[in-house]
């Protein structure tokens, strides 16, 4: 028996089309939560979970820090690399390493942004002192000028005493 071309044609669309619209008929798969896990293990996952957000907001203070020095133009190599190592060290599975590393990585940025911050505030009290002491040296030289062409003015008003 001889098929036609365009019944197969038919047929493998047709069961195309069913597979097709079975697989969109499936749902995702429910993602687990802590309620559906037995007791027993539901503590071990929560506190794996809640060390994990930990991890994460040790991370966003030290990756804050490290951004505000890096703006402020600090040593903020040291805290890439330490930021770097714990970010590492999460990947691993070892999130409490991880945010030791964290700590340690915002500690350095926060370490380096104060030396900035130091650094600066003395430099501009440098330079105020040094603009008091050349404001001074002026005020001195101003008031010996004026000093000098008073003492000038009195010579020149008093009477010439004769020789003798």
């Amino acid at each position: 028996m001889h098929r036609s071309p365009f019944k197969l044609t038919f047929v493998l669309i047709s069961t195309l089309l069913s597979a097709a619209s079975l697989m969109a008929a499936e749902t995702a798969p429910k993602p687990i939560s802590v309620t559906d896990i037995p007791p027993s293990n539901a503590a071990e996952l929560n506190t794996e979970y809640s060390v994990e957000i930990a991890f994460k907001r040790a991370a966003q203070k030290a990756d804050a820090a490290l951004k505000k020095t890096r703006k402020e133009g600090g040593e903020w190599h040291e805290a890439a690399d330490l930021l770097m190592q714990s970010s590492v060290a999460s990947r691993a599975g070892d999130f409490q390493a991880a945010i030791k590393i964290a700590n340690q990585a915002e500690f350095a940025a926060e370490e380096s942004y104060d030396a900035v911050i130091a650094a600066r505030k003395a430099e501009a009290e440098r330079k105020a002192a040094a603009a008091r002491k050349a404001a001074a040296a002026k005020k001195a030289a101003e008031e010996k000028a004026a000093a000098e062409k008073a003492a000038a003015e009195k010579r020149a008003a008093s009477p010439t005493t004769p020789a003798k």
